[in-house]
């Protein structure tokens, strides 16, 4: 079983080695600047089908481009997902890559869980999709393919879809896949993702006709299905029904998947190892994205937690890891520097975010968190984050490169307007109750987003509470809504908006956003294929969103990924994920 690291809670008034970032903050905000040096950075139907595909997923009615105003002027949908403009290129091809050798990985520390189904936190995935796969993944291009599933089918008047499974995947512990694991681990996933129980509950019946096919009959179209089935951010991955009957609802203590890589070993907050599977059932071909042949070049790969960031690029420039999952923006010419380090800057990776939780005392009241919203200038809070070039501040909660971008809720977004803040903390009847901002330092940027923003806060009248923690502890404390009122993270990349994990887990994810206006357009999302529809309904939740303040989007950011220049096969694309099994090792 996993382990949260101990708690490690501290109450920061005047964090240590932070009041130079203060300072230099507040000069920033009143027209200053912040030097780099304090700038750091861094989820069989009775009915003729209409199509059976075992390539792209396609479905009955497919959009074009919204004929909407503000609409994009690019990508189609498929399958409920969308693509992006440009292309990529994939990783290695069949024969490029040499065999052999251990990847060593930086954590930023250890992962509160290792099981996918449980939690949206990166650091879990990170690893986890090394050891498990789900029914369809995303391509290159930001569309949904088969990876576990060989096609799906839609019926005519799209109320049945049946996904035929591959035949002759193994599990790691040797049996075969078959569609009774499958569907237990949908239903077990059903009930701890968001996305999960949106599934469930537009469906009928799920069930299992034979060894290799799962049927879904759904109460109405649900034209995103193969999109809430596949790989992402606490994805419905599949392990063996046996298993999960053993696991029941709780903690896996078993890791069993059919990943290109298997568990080996797990001592927590020194290392976790995961090793070839030799008898992988491959896809034929090149590497796609996420799907595709997986190139298993890698003898193993070990996962080290690494929670102090200086001792992570320290260990980097020693030639201990080959690749660090976070670093700063700060490290980018020290990395740069070295021969044997490549730095690469990843744009549009995701955005940085603060939640408010909805079933507090203090932020259920809509007044305090429109006084929140208020206080707030984003610019100075990214500068200490992430550092000047590596954010992008806009209002969209799609990111520039979908289809999905939009600037609804504009007027509404880093206002820094403390007159309005105290104008709406005093119609709230604040009495001056400290607000418990939960965030870390294991990602620099979280804890100095923070404390810049508790800053800005304090001058709109509110007492802060700002409690840092490790990063698993936050992950588990954001769970118990009477622990906190706000906490720091980013959301990784995601090429629909179904995927956010606020709208596709709306009402379940930490902070609890869950008004009924907003449950029935996400509903209408989750249910059009259309894009044009699905677009003019994605604007009005993202109005919403600004209009009801459950979180505060504060810009797209940009990564500094650092790793060593022996890796092979290496792409930027890793928005979605790094495809760690089509690296390898230069000799």
């Amino acid at each position: 079983m996993e382990r949260h690291q101990s708690p490690a809670h501290r109450t920061v008034t005047d964090p240590i080695g932070r009041r130079v970032l203060l300072k230099r903050a507040a000069a920033f905000a009143m027209g200053g600047s912040v030097t780099a040096a304090i700038l750091a950075a861094c989820g069989g139907s009775t009915n003729a089908p209409t199509a059976t595909v075992s390539g792209a997923v396609t479905p009955a009615t497919s959009g074009g481009t919204s004929s909407a105003a503000t609409a994009p002027k690019t990508g189609p949908t498929v399958a409920g997902a969308t693509t992006a403009s440009g292309s990529a290129v994939a990783p290695a091809s069949a024969g490029q890559g040499i065999k052999g050798g251990t990847l060593n990985v930086a954590l930023i520390g250890e992962p509160p869980t290792l099981d996918i189904h449980q939690t949206t936190a990166s650091i879990t995935f990170y690893v986890g999709w090394t050891m498990f796969e789900a029914l369809f993944t995303w391509d290159s291009k930001y569309q949904i393919i088969p990876s576990l599933a060989e096609s799906i089918a839609i019926s005519t008047d799209q109320l049945t879809q049946t996904i035929k499974l591959r035949k002759g995947v193994k599990f790691h512990n040797g049996q075969e896949m078959k569609a009774a694991d499958a569907l237990a681990s949908i239903q077990r996933w059903a009930g701890k993702s968001g996305i999960g129980k949106s599934v469930l509950a537009a469906a009928d019946t799920i069930n299992a006709p034979d060894d290799y096919t799962l049927e879904f009959k759904m109460k109405k179209p649900y034209g995103t299905l193969s999109l809430a089935l596949a790989q992402n951010s606490q994805g419905c991955a599949i392990m063996p029904k046996s298993i999960i009957d053993e696991t029941g609802t709780g903690q896996l203590a078993k890791f069993v998947g059919t990943g290109p890589y298997q568990f080996g070993d797990h001592q927590p907050d020194r290392f976790i190892t995961v090793s070839r599977f030799n008898d992988y059932a491959n896809l034929p071909g090149d590497a796609n994205g996420l799907g595709g042949h997986k190139f298993q070049y890698l003898d193993s790969i070990k996962f080290i937690p690494v929670p102090d960031e200086a001792a992570r690029v320290a260990g980097m420039l020693a030639g201990d890891y080959d690749l660090l999952e976070d670093v700063g923006a700060d490290q980018q010419d020290k990395l740069q520097s070295n021969p044997n380090i490549v730095a690469s800057v990843v744009t549009q990776q995701g955005w940085d975010v603060f939640f408010l939780n909805y079933k507090s005392p203090m932020m259920a009241n809509l007044k305090m968190r429109q006084a929140f919203q208020a206080a707030l200038n984003h610019e100075p809070i990214m500068a200490a984050g992430r550092g000047k070039g590596f954010y992008d501040l806009n209002p969209s909660l799609m990111w520039k490169k979908t289809p999905w971008y939009n600037e609804a809720g504009k007027e509404l977004y880093s206002l820094h307007d403390p007159g309005k803040a105290k104008s709406l903390l005093k119609d709230a009847g604040y009495a001056g109750t400290p607000l418990r901002y939960m965030t870390t330092q294991q990602y620099p940027w979280m804890g100095n987003e923070a404390t810049v923003a508790k800053q800005q806060l304090e001058e709109a009248g509110f007492k802060v509470d700002l409690q840092v923690y490790d990063w698993a502890t936050v992950v588990d404390r954001r769970g118990k809504a009477d622990l906190w009122d706000a906490f720091t993270t980013g959301h990784g990349f995601v090429p629909d908006p179904s995927q956010i994990t606020l709208i596709g887990q709306i009402g379940t994810y930490p902070g609890f956003w869950g008004d009924e206006p907003t449950k029935v357009l996400v509903d209408q999302l989750l249910a059009e294929a259309d894009f044009n529809k699905r677009f003019q309904t994605w604007q009005q939740i993202q109005t919403n969103f600004y209009q009801t303040v459950p979180a505060i989007k504060l810009a797209d950011q940009s990564g500094l990924n650092a790793r060593a220049s022996r890796i092979g096969g290496w792409t930027d694309q890793i928005d979605l994920g790094v495809p760690f099994w089509n690296l390898w090792l230069k000799k």
